[in-house]
């Protein structure tokens, strides 16, 4: 058989695709990159070397997450669970849309692009005794709402 008249074919659900050579080498070129990246750096080796009857150990380049489960590695949750981020997330965004467009604006320059006092006064252009007026009475206001829903 020639090599023109040699065909290739990948197996995709059980059929043959014919394919070309060059698809059907990168196909099995990266199948085995991908072997490599998910099998051979996460396992040890033990190399032994016959003349000077030595053996070396190379242990994983990677540790997977399935090695570390075998050896009862605890995974602590550094955070809350993302049941109670999409919760929080939920009431936060309804908490704000109780508030009026400046309450948020403030919100927004303290605590969320975190501003001083002095940078987000000048950015609602408001004086300093003002926005601290303002600022406490929103903070009276969400303690309220917190108080209601708790």
């Amino acid at each position: 058989m020639s090599k023109e008249d040699k065909r290739y074919y990948l197996y995709i659900d059980g059929q043959a695709v014919p394919v070309s050579e060059q698809v059907y080498r990168e196909y099995h070129h990266y199948a085995r990159k991908e072997e490599y990246f998910t099998y051979d750096l996460k396992r040890e080796k033990f190399a032994c070397d016959q003349e000077a009857q030595t053996a070396h150990f190379t242990p994983s380049r990677e540790d997977s997450y399935e090695r570390l489960l075998e050896a009862n590695q605890q995974f602590a949750s550094a955070g809350p669970s993302p049941e109670e981020e999409a919760v929080s997330s939920l009431w936060l965004a309804d908490l704000m849309r109780g508030l009026t467009q400046e309450e948020r604006e403030i919100i927004t320059q303290l605590y969320i692009l975190d501003k001083s006092e002095r940078e987000a006064c000048a950015a609602l252009r408001l004086a300093r005794t003002t926005f601290q007026r303002r600022k406490a009475a929103l903070l009276k206001k969400l303690r309220a709402l917190l108080e209601d829903n708790a």
